[in-house]
């Protein structure tokens, strides 16, 4: 059995002294009267045994009982169960010397005395079963040794019936003894579950209740949170407790519980500070048949906020806090529900102008700061009805709720009255303007794709029409859009077929008239075959991935025709190449056109490289002048194309290793006609001298042109008056035509290269 259930069954030695008490009173006073009735030694010895034993027995079992109230364990228990034995002993001693002597009045009383000492030890002492059937046996045996012994026969029933009599007493006895231990070890059993039980209580985050069929409270327990101190306490009504919303699910709950089902709800609360709690509650009857309600709350307040950041973050741009494309996409479908023939709304797309440089140039941070203070302006000029969203990069849109043209410009003011004051970012002062395209709701469409590509077509016609301005959709700007598709989509097709050709324009020594080299353009075969100029592709070049593509499959192809001209012994000169600043962006331009030029055996004075000066700008630029750099270490001349028709070009001539200038053509066609113009071309031939570098003109178209240029010291020319460009099997042809003499243009001076 349990150590405590043991320890509990040996202290009842000590328990019970009402029965104690009784017993030794009982003895001593049976004794008493033998003694009085026969004075001898026997019964007189007997009787100061008793007296002595009593005391001995009475201090044994005090002492035992203190120890046992201070909680400790009592001493002495061996000594008082022996001194127990002794006491039982004494009682079969006194009843044997009253039956021996024939006494029938003092026999009667002994034989009801033991009998009364055997119950008392019985009920006293069944904790200790084996303890109280030798005191038993101590007890009555000797009264059936003395029935037996007896003179009378009739004593010998006593020495038949006392067995008898034992044995039951011992059955009862262990039988006791046995429904005790179980008693005691299922209450153990059931204050180990309370304990564990309140345990889990104290430490569960949960709240718990317990309710009676009044929905009144009979058991609390909350755990330590803002709320304990309002939580419900027994004896309050627990539906009292709520707001009537939640009282009216409360009741919905229970309802249900009461059919044998288990209910839940979710409920708000508020603390002393004001501040909400979520919680999740679930009830569930208890199958004892008392009615009662069980209901446990779990305070879901984190989940409920991580839920509600999750739908946020979403439905939000991260960075500004703005509604996203998806909240967006939202709102105008529900606009478009409700839109019928008038007006209801417009929709606003705007482009930061100008990020990709300020992003490129001074880094991202700046960048997600112009993006910040731009939500932030855009939230100053217009109303919380307004929805503004950022639906991704530098873009922009917002839903005005207007009824009226006047009421759209009257915000799109509002909006650039905001924008037009300087972004500072870390002492620089920084352009915060945009370019809007707007279409209304339903005029331009009646599904969000329709409203949205409406939107998108103005704000393409706003940008190409010089960025910070508002324009609004009108059905003509389809039509430069398809435009613009259609280029993309017929360089596409090009790639796709493998029609990109390239053609040389010579570049005329204009001191000897003979070529000395020439410039690659590229040109491309349409579906039916015919030779289309580069501009049927002009949007294709501005598009980063298409642009680079051209640009590679431009360069293979030239760079075949070269190594087919060196195989073939052409005197070509060399060949210029035009190189876009995308091509520049990869980091290894200068390694792969090394590498192929090695592959394809074609010696780098064979090549030179133009570039505009728009590839010195913007975020990049660094691989721009390693690129330049390497390429001039390994023989390959750099010419600047467009020379004055750029930003900064002075300082670029100083940075980068540039051995030629271009005069753009925008120059040449003035000369004769613009003094200014002559005068600019004299100055920009005299820098490159100054400087050590070959001048090209571009767009020679006329005697007058070549002559002036010539007069001015001009080194080479390039244009129709020459020759226009030419397939590459051509090339070889006009090599050998040595020297080149002017004549009258071959094509209209209204052609473009």
């Amino acid at each position: 059995m349990p150590l405590d259930v043991s320890d509990a069954l040996r202290g009842g030695l000590f328990a019970s002294t009402p029965i104690f008490l009784g017993g030794v009173f009982n003895t001593i006073a049976v004794a008493g009267i033998a003694a009085w009735r026969y004075p001898t030694a026997p019964f007189i010895g007997w009787l100061l045994f008793e007296i002595c034993l009593g005391i001995v027995r009475l201090g044994t079992l005090m002492i035992g009982r203190r120890a046992i109230a201070a909680g400790r364990t009592p001493p002495f228990s061996l000594l008082f169960a022996f001194l127990s034995c002794l006491w039982a002993g004494s009682i079969g001693y006194g009843a044997f010397i009253c039956v021996m002597i024939g006494d029938w009045v003092m026999t009667t009383i002994v034989c009801l005395s033991a009998s009364a000492m055997v119950c008392g030890i019985c009920l006293r002492n069944f904790g200790t079963p084996r303890l109280a059937a030798l005191m038993v046996c101590l007890a009555l045996t000797p009264c059936a040794l003395a029935g037996w012994l007896a003179a009378e026969p009739v004593m010998k029933v006593i020495s038949i019936q006392l067995p008898i009599y034992m044995a039951v007493i011992f059955a009862a006895t262990f039988a006791l003894h046995k429904m005790l231990i179980s008693r005691m070890i299922a209450l153990t059993d059931l204050k180990l579950s309370e304990s564990f039980n309140r345990t889990i209580l104290q430490f569960s985050p949960d709240y718990t209740l317990l309710l009676n069929r009044e929905c009144e409270v009979v058991f609390s327990n909350s755990p330590y949170s803002p709320l304990a101190s309002s939580w419900p306490a027994p004896q309050d009504d627990w539906l009292e407790r709520w707001r009537p919303e939640h009282r009216a699910m409360g009741k919905k709950v229970l309802a249900r519980v009461r059919t044998g089902q288990t209910g839940s709800f979710t409920l708000c609360d508020k603390d002393a500070d004001g501040r909400s709690h979520w919680f999740e509650v679930i009830a569930n009857m208890i199958a004892d048949g008392s009615g009662r309600t069980v209901v446990v709350a779990r305070d879901i307040t984190h989940q409920k906020l991580s839920e509600e950041k999750a739908l946020w973050m979403a439905h939000h741009d991260a960075l500004t806090g703005l509604p996203n494309r998806p909240l967006l996409q939202e709102r105008l479908d529900s606009v478009l529900e409700r839109a019928d023939k008038e007006m209801v709304g417009a929709l606003l797309l705007l482009d930061v102008d100008n990020f990709k440089i300020i992003n490129d140039t001074m880094g991202h941070d700046a960048g997600d700061a112009l993006l910040t203070t731009f939500a932030a302006r855009l939230k100053a000029a217009l109303a919380e009805s307004d929805l503004i969203a950022r639906t991704g990069g530098d873009e922009f849109a917002i839903i005005l709720p207007v009824d009226s043209e006047d009421q759209v410009d009257a915000k799109v003011r509002r909006i650039f009255s905001q924008l037009r004051r300087p972004f500072n970012y870390e002492g620089r002062l920084l352009e915060c303007s945009a370019s809007v395209g707007a279409s209304f709701i339903p005029r331009d469409g009646t599904t969000r794709a329709e409203i949205f590509k409406a939107a998108d077509i103005a704000l393409y016609a706003a940008k190409a029409a010089g960025r910070a301005q508002i324009k609004v959709f009108e059905p003509a700007m389809m039509v430069e859009v398809e435009r613009h598709q259609g280029m993309i989509a017929a360089a596409r097709q090009a790639l796709q077929m493998d029609s990109i050709e390239p053609y040389y324009q010579p570049k005329i020594s204009l001191g000897t008239g003979q070529v000395n080299g020439f410039e690659a353009l590229l040109r491309w075969r349409n579906a039916d075959g015919e030779i289309c100029a580069p501009r049927a592709l002009g949007a294709a070049f501005e598009d980063p991935r298409i642009g680079h593509v051209l640009g590679q499959r431009m360069l293979e192809k030239v760079l075949d025709d070269v190594s087919a001209w060196i195989a073939a012994d052409v005197p070509f000169g060399h060949v210029a190449i035009n190189v876009a600043a995308v091509d520049f962006r990869s980091g290894a331009f200068a390694e792969n056109l090394l590498s192929q030029l090695k592959a394809k055996g074609v010696p780098t004075s064979a090549i030179q490289i133009e570039v505009t000066e728009t590839a010195f700008l913007g975020r990049g630029s660094e691989h721009v002048e390693e690129a330049l750099e390497l390429l001039s270490e390994n023989g390959i001349r750099i010419a600047l194309d467009d020379f004055g028709t750029g930003y900064a070009s002075l300082s670029h001539l100083n940075q980068y290793p540039v051995d030629l200038l271009k005069i753009d053509r925008s120059f040449i066609d003035q000369i004769g006609s613009n003094a200014d113009t002559a005068a600019i071309c004299s100055a920009v031939i005299n820098l490159g001298h100054c400087l050590g570098m070959e001048v090209v003109a571009e767009g020679i178209e006329t005697r007058d042109q070549e002559a002036h240029l010539i007069g001015v010291g001009c080194d080479t020319g390039q244009g129709y008056l020459y020759s226009s460009a030419l397939a590459a099997a051509d090339v070889p042809a006009l090599v050998h035509d040595q020297p080149f003499m002017p004549g009258p243009a071959e094509r209209s001076a209204t052609q473009v290269a």
